[in-house]
């Protein structure tokens, strides 16, 4: 006992920090958030608190289960958000190609998709899964969706949308009464009141900041919204109580700078004893007293060694032993630690590894210690702590064939999904292996159709099960629907059902399959009887 109290008074004289057994109790400042869905990594950052924490061990070995691909790369394809599992397993990301997609956790094959209005760098916003299934995201073409699964076929059902304008490249996160709360390329906060009976969505508040919102918010237990945005500032928010109420700024914190000196990319992470995490462009890490908006202590690693322009885009993860882990433009991961004490308060360097490029996903810690993370060269790296010395060696690597901004999401049965710009999503198991229960056809196609309108863009889902075919398509301009058919050899036939509130019509065609390219005709007829048809060729 003796012995105990002497070292602990040497770790409080010397600031060395408390071992895991000693340090503060577990959990996350955010409460139970009464929207969230009951899934193993339901939003951005798996949970309200932005902690990057899994309470499930990950693979120890980069075997793949399956890959799924959306059939383009970087703007016409490639994925930039996080992987999100519903309350059923299945797997939700969007893509660039301006498509939501719905996976089966086992096979990978597609259960649904729906359209955006956009095809190019459409989809950043990484979606929210509530408890009943319902899947929230904002997307290029300035609406905010709520959808659900479909009924019938592959085309999601829209349960609410509401169009605000600006483009979105934020996630959303949910109040605890039931708000949604997301940043525009208006550089505004919205707060988003969900349908309530006879009365559809509406925004029922609005926040100006003086930069990009690119950083998604993080809401606090009592309500408190914080986000930080371009112009170097963290903001503490206190939504108005009622419908047309104002907003109060309970704290404003600035970093001195603002863009590539000084805004804010990456996302809040709030711990149990209420310091907010957040890393600056220029390239350090803060620690902010939640209620007051005042530096704890900074870390300024990767400035140091010579980044303090973008420096950091990777939000931290938080360990339950109080470790922070996060990558900067430097290519190394770090994991850090507060320590307190009379001669010395601030973090320490536990250890680190080297990835190589930068780095512009965030971590994911797993139940197991090990560490997820992959750089801009393309490589996801599953790390753990070093038994001793400070630099880490990899538990293993995966060579993907595009940048990796999307981090990863860890499945109740220790799978690891993770997607890349190569427009590829990948998961990851031990012993798992998925196979396919879908047709050649099956997967997403690009080409042109031209009819008496002239020519231009259109992308096609499809699933294909034996002989039948469902799909989704969108033309460029927005129009967007659902096609049913079947294929016998090299020919097949369908029908179309647009999508639209005000007009809807149907039609249908036949198709000619040759090698990797669909081409053929189609005729449709909307509400008012107007007869319209072309041509379409496709490919992937």
């Amino acid at each position: 006992m003796r012995k105990l109290l002497l070292w602990l008074l040497c770790a409080y004289l010397l600031g060395m920090p408390l071992p895991p057994e000693l340090g503060p109790g577990r959990g996350t400042a955010a409460a139970e958030n009464p929207v969230l869905a009951d899934s193993p990594w339901p939003k951005y950052r798996k949970d309200t608190a932005h902690t990057g924490r899994s309470a499930t061990p990950g693979p120890a070995s980069n075997r793949l289960k399956w890959t799924f691909s959306t059939g383009r790369r970087d703007a016409e394809g490639g994925i930039e958000t996080d992987p999100v599992i519903g309350p059923d397993g299945t797997v939700y990301f969007g893509a660039n190609n301006g498509f939501l997609y719905a996976l089966d956790p086992e096979t990978g094959d597609l259960r649904w998709a729906f359209p955006t209005g956009f095809d190019t760098f459409a989809i950043y916003s990484t979606p929210f899964v509530d408890r009943q299934g319902v899947i929230y995201f904002g997307a290029k073409d300035g609406n905010v969706y709520a959808l659900r699964a479909p009924r019938k076929g592959i085309v999601a059902e829209v349960v609410w949308s509401l169009y605000i304008g600006p483009t979105i490249e934020t996630s959303p996160s949910f109040a605890p009464d039931g708000t949604l709360v997301i940043g525009a390329d208006d550089w505004a906060y919205y707060g988003i009141a969900p349908p309530r009976g006879s009365v559809g969505p509406r925004v029922r508040w609005r926040f100006q900041t003086q930069g990009t919102l690119i950083t998604s918010p993080v809401v606090d237990a009592d309500g408190t919204v914080l986000g930080a945005s371009m112009d170097g500032t963290v903001y503490a928010l206190e939504p108005p109580k009622e419908a047309g109420g104002a907003i109060k700024v309970r704290w404003t914190f600035r970093s001195g700078a603002r863009d590539d000196k000084g805004g804010f990319e990456n996302a809040p992470a709030i711990d149990d004893r209420g310091t907010l995490y957040i890393g600056g462009n220029d390239g350090i890490l803060y620690a902010l007293d939640t209620k007051t908006g005042r530096i704890q202590w900074t870390f300024d690693g990767v400035a140091r060694a010579g980044y303090r322009s973008y420096a950091i885009f990777s939000s931290v993860a938080l360990g339950p032993d109080r470790t922070i882990y996060f990558g900067g433009k430097d290519g190394v991961l770090y994991a850090i630690r507060e320590s307190r004490g009379l001669l010395s308060t601030g973090p320490q360097v536990l250890w680190r590894y080297k990835l190589g490029p930068g780095i512009q996903s965030s971590p994911l810690l797993a139940a197991d210690g090990t560490v997820y993370l992959g750089d801009e060269g393309g490589t996801l790296h599953a790390v753990r702590a070093p038994q001793s010395g400070e630099w880490a060696t990899p538990l293993w690597t995966f060579a993907t064939k595009g940048t990796l901004i999307s981090s990863a999401a860890l499945g109740g049965d220790g799978t690891l999904y993770t997607a890349s710009m190569d427009g590829k999503a990948y998961a990851f198991h031990d012993t798992k292996t998925g196979r396919s229960s879908q047709g050649p056809l099956a997967g997403t196609w690009y080409g042109t159709y031209r009819d008496s309108g002239g020519r231009g863009r259109i992308a096609l889902v499809l699933v294909q099960k034996e002989s039948e075919i469902q799909g989704v398509w969108r033309l460029q301009g927005g129009a967007r629907g659902s096609l049913e058919g079947k294929v016998e050899g090299d020919r097949g036939s369908f029908t179309l059902r647009p999508v639209s509130e005000k007009c809807p019509g149907s039609g249908g065609g036949t198709v000619r399959i040759e090698g990797g390219k669909l081409s053929g005709q189609y005729r449709g007829q909307d509400c008012r009887g107007a007869i319209d048809g072309g041509t379409f060729e496709l490919g992937r």
